[in-house]
């Protein structure tokens, strides 16, 4: 019963069901979520990270800013 309110929530708010979702990559879900937002798809960190390799720092970082922080690392 409490799977069927997430999985009707899920559904409600991406608008793809769960088959839908697991159908596609990765990468085509994030377009698919940019464009129906209108904005760049982010990660946040909601709790603060103690220790090393804390890439978020605890605030939003996009895909870009997260790309240049990896690739400046490993230069």
């Amino acid at each position: 019963m409490f799977f069927s309110k997430v999985e009707k929530n899920a559904e409600k708010i991406t608008g793809l069901t769960l088959a839908q979702i697991k159908a596609i990559s990765p990468e085509k879900f994030r377009t698919y979520l940019e464009q129906k937002n209108n904005k760049p798809f982010s990660f946040t960190s909601e709790f603060p990270v103690i220790g090393r390799g804390n890439i978020l720092r605890d605030s939003l970082i996009n895909s870009t800013s997260l790309n240049a922080e990896i690739d400046k690392i490993l230069r």
